[in-house]
Protein backbone atom coordinates (compact mmCIF):
# COMPACT_ATOMS: atom_id res chain seq x y z
CA UNK A 1 0.00 0.00 0.00
CA UNK A 2 1.57 3.04 -1.54
CA UNK A 3 1.47 6.25 0.89
CA UNK A 4 -1.32 8.05 2.10
CA UNK A 5 -1.17 11.96 3.46
CA UNK A 6 -3.15 12.68 6.39
CA UNK A 7 -5.28 15.71 7.97
CA UNK A 8 -6.45 15.56 11.33
CA UNK A 9 -10.02 17.29 11.63
CA UNK A 10 -8.69 19.71 14.28
CA UNK A 11 -8.74 23.24 14.74
CA UNK A 12 -5.96 25.62 14.46
CA UNK A 13 -6.02 28.25 17.70
CA UNK A 14 -3.17 30.19 19.14
CA UNK A 15 -4.61 30.82 23.04
CA UNK A 16 -2.06 30.71 25.40
CA UNK A 17 -2.21 33.19 28.89
CA UNK A 18 0.51 33.31 30.75
CA UNK A 19 -0.70 33.29 33.78
CA UNK A 20 -2.53 29.66 32.99
CA UNK A 21 0.71 28.44 32.70
CA UNK A 22 1.70 25.75 35.45
CA UNK A 23 5.23 25.65 37.66
CA UNK A 24 6.75 22.35 38.14
CA UNK A 25 9.41 22.18 40.74
CA UNK A 26 12.83 20.53 40.48
CA UNK A 27 11.72 18.11 43.53
CA UNK A 28 8.87 16.94 41.49
CA UNK A 29 10.68 16.41 38.15
CA UNK A 30 13.03 14.56 40.14
CA UNK A 31 10.43 12.04 41.57
CA UNK A 32 8.98 11.87 37.80
CA UNK A 33 11.88 10.82 36.93
CA UNK A 34 12.29 7.90 39.57
CA UNK A 35 8.59 6.82 38.97
CA UNK A 36 8.30 7.45 35.46
CA UNK A 37 5.08 9.09 36.11
CA UNK A 38 4.11 12.95 35.16
CA UNK A 39 0.73 14.71 34.59
CA UNK A 40 -1.24 11.65 33.26
CA UNK A 41 1.96 10.28 31.96
CA UNK A 42 3.12 7.02 32.54
CA UNK A 43 5.50 6.09 30.66
CA UNK A 44 7.22 9.48 31.23
CA UNK A 45 11.21 10.54 30.39
CA UNK A 46 13.47 12.99 31.37
CA UNK A 47 13.26 14.89 27.62
CA UNK A 48 14.90 17.99 29.24
CA UNK A 49 18.50 20.09 28.03
CA UNK A 50 18.24 19.01 24.59
CA UNK A 51 20.34 21.72 22.62
CA UNK A 52 19.57 23.33 19.55
CA UNK A 53 22.41 21.36 17.28
CA UNK A 54 20.34 18.00 18.61
CA UNK A 55 17.20 19.88 17.50
CA UNK A 56 19.68 19.72 13.84
CA UNK A 57 20.24 16.26 14.28
CA UNK A 58 16.11 15.37 15.53
CA UNK A 59 15.19 17.26 12.21
CA UNK A 60 17.34 15.51 9.69
CA UNK A 61 16.81 11.95 11.20
CA UNK A 62 13.26 12.64 11.16
CA UNK A 63 13.25 13.77 7.69
CA UNK A 64 14.92 11.32 6.26
CA UNK A 65 12.81 8.64 7.84
CA UNK A 66 9.57 10.07 6.69
CA UNK A 67 11.09 10.38 3.69
CA UNK A 68 11.87 6.59 3.36
CA UNK A 69 8.42 6.34 4.85
CA UNK A 70 6.44 8.24 1.90
CA UNK A 71 8.96 6.50 -1.02
CA UNK A 72 8.58 2.63 0.63
CA UNK A 73 5.98 0.55 -1.29
CA UNK A 74 4.53 -0.79 2.24
CA UNK A 75 4.84 2.21 4.51
CA UNK A 76 3.52 0.30 7.55
CA UNK A 77 6.48 -2.29 6.99
CA UNK A 78 9.22 0.48 6.46
CA UNK A 79 8.04 1.98 9.84
CA UNK A 80 8.03 -1.12 11.83
CA UNK A 81 11.60 -1.58 11.21
CA UNK A 82 12.14 1.74 12.12
CA UNK A 83 10.55 0.98 15.57
CA UNK A 84 12.49 -2.28 15.87
CA UNK A 85 15.52 0.03 15.57
CA UNK A 86 13.50 1.98 18.28
CA UNK A 87 13.13 -0.65 20.53
CA UNK A 88 16.94 -1.57 20.81
CA UNK A 89 18.31 1.76 21.02
CA UNK A 90 15.43 4.38 21.83
CA UNK A 91 17.91 6.59 23.81
CA UNK A 92 20.26 7.27 20.89
CA UNK A 93 20.26 9.93 17.90
CA UNK A 94 19.25 8.05 15.32
CA UNK A 95 16.57 6.41 16.88
CA UNK A 96 14.57 10.11 17.50
CA UNK A 97 15.29 8.73 21.33
CA UNK A 98 12.50 6.55 21.00
CA UNK A 99 9.80 9.48 20.19
CA UNK A 100 6.84 9.46 17.35
CA UNK A 101 8.12 10.10 13.77
CA UNK A 102 6.16 13.19 12.90
CA UNK A 103 6.50 15.10 17.02
CA UNK A 104 10.35 13.78 17.48
CA UNK A 105 12.14 17.15 16.50
CA UNK A 106 9.47 19.45 17.80
CA UNK A 107 10.10 17.54 20.99
CA UNK A 108 13.46 17.98 20.85
CA UNK A 109 12.95 21.53 20.17
CA UNK A 110 10.35 21.99 23.25
CA UNK A 111 13.08 21.11 25.02
CA UNK A 112 15.68 22.93 23.72
CA UNK A 113 13.51 26.15 24.24
CA UNK A 114 13.90 25.43 28.19
CA UNK A 115 10.79 23.90 28.56
CA UNK A 116 10.01 20.42 30.07
CA UNK A 117 8.07 18.24 27.67
CA UNK A 118 5.32 15.64 29.30
CA UNK A 119 4.09 13.53 26.48
CA UNK A 120 3.76 13.78 22.58
CA UNK A 121 1.93 11.34 19.95
CA UNK A 122 2.13 11.91 15.97
CA UNK A 123 -1.80 10.61 16.19
CA UNK A 124 -0.57 7.32 13.53
CA UNK A 125 0.62 10.54 11.37
CA UNK A 126 2.62 7.97 9.65
CA UNK A 127 1.27 4.69 10.41
CA UNK A 128 0.92 2.69 13.40
CA UNK A 129 -1.74 2.55 16.31
CA UNK A 130 -1.63 5.51 18.62
CA UNK A 131 -4.25 6.94 21.27
CA UNK A 132 -4.41 10.58 20.18
CA UNK A 133 -6.40 12.32 17.89
CA UNK A 134 -4.03 14.66 16.29
CA UNK A 135 -0.16 15.11 16.32
CA UNK A 136 0.75 17.26 19.43
CA UNK A 137 3.88 18.12 21.98
CA UNK A 138 2.61 18.74 25.74
CA UNK A 139 4.90 20.37 28.39
CA UNK A 140 5.61 22.43 31.26
CA UNK A 141 6.62 26.16 29.73
CA UNK A 142 8.26 28.44 32.66
CA UNK A 143 6.17 31.89 31.99
CA UNK A 144 9.18 33.82 31.36
CA UNK A 145 10.26 31.66 28.24
CA UNK A 146 7.26 31.53 26.80
CA UNK A 147 7.45 34.50 24.27
CA UNK A 148 9.71 32.37 21.90
CA UNK A 149 7.82 29.51 21.85
CA UNK A 150 4.38 31.58 20.77
CA UNK A 151 6.38 33.59 18.16
CA UNK A 152 7.71 30.58 16.87
CA UNK A 153 4.05 28.48 16.55
CA UNK A 154 2.33 32.02 14.80
CA UNK A 155 5.37 31.60 12.50
CA UNK A 156 5.03 27.82 11.55
CA UNK A 157 1.26 28.31 11.93
CA UNK A 158 1.02 25.43 14.54
CA UNK A 159 -1.61 25.65 17.10
CA UNK A 160 -0.79 26.47 20.31
CA UNK A 161 -2.98 26.07 23.46
CA UNK A 162 -3.13 25.76 27.43
CA UNK A 163 -4.83 22.98 28.96
CA UNK A 164 -6.80 22.85 32.06
CA UNK A 165 -4.21 21.88 34.09
CA UNK A 166 -1.73 24.52 33.18
CA UNK A 167 -0.22 22.50 30.27
CA UNK A 168 1.08 23.76 27.30
CA UNK A 169 0.62 21.80 24.28
CA UNK A 170 1.67 22.49 20.43
CA UNK A 171 -0.04 20.57 17.67
CA UNK A 172 -0.63 20.71 14.43
CA UNK A 173 -3.68 19.59 11.52
CA UNK A 174 -1.38 17.95 9.08
CA UNK A 175 1.39 15.23 9.36
CA UNK A 176 4.31 17.58 8.98
CA UNK A 177 3.06 20.49 10.82
CA UNK A 178 5.36 19.84 13.85
CA UNK A 179 8.59 19.27 11.77
CA UNK A 180 7.83 22.78 10.42
CA UNK A 181 7.81 24.03 14.01
CA UNK A 182 10.90 22.23 14.92
CA UNK A 183 12.47 23.42 11.51
CA UNK A 184 11.00 27.25 11.97
CA UNK A 185 12.70 26.95 15.73
CA UNK A 186 15.68 25.61 14.65
CA UNK A 187 16.07 28.10 11.91
CA UNK A 188 15.89 31.40 14.56
CA UNK A 189 18.43 29.82 16.16
CA UNK A 190 21.05 28.74 13.99
CA UNK A 191 24.63 30.21 14.60
CA UNK A 192 23.86 30.94 17.96
CA UNK A 193 25.38 27.50 19.14
CA UNK A 194 28.85 26.63 18.18
CA UNK A 195 29.60 23.82 21.19
CA UNK A 196 29.25 20.00 20.09
CA UNK A 197 25.64 18.66 21.13
CA UNK A 198 25.64 17.52 24.46
CA UNK A 199 22.77 17.03 26.62
CA UNK A 200 22.59 17.82 29.97
CA UNK A 201 20.45 16.28 32.25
Amino acid sequence: MSWIPRLFAVEIRRELKLADLADISKEELERAEEEGWLAGNRSYLDMRGFSWNEVRTALDTEIDVINRLKAAKDPEAELAAFEELQATSFEDEPALWGLDVGVASATVAVSAFGATPVSSCSAGAFGGQHQASYPHVAFFLPKELATPVIRCAEESNVGLLCAENGIAQIYGQGEMDLVRFAETAWRSHSGLETSPPSRSR
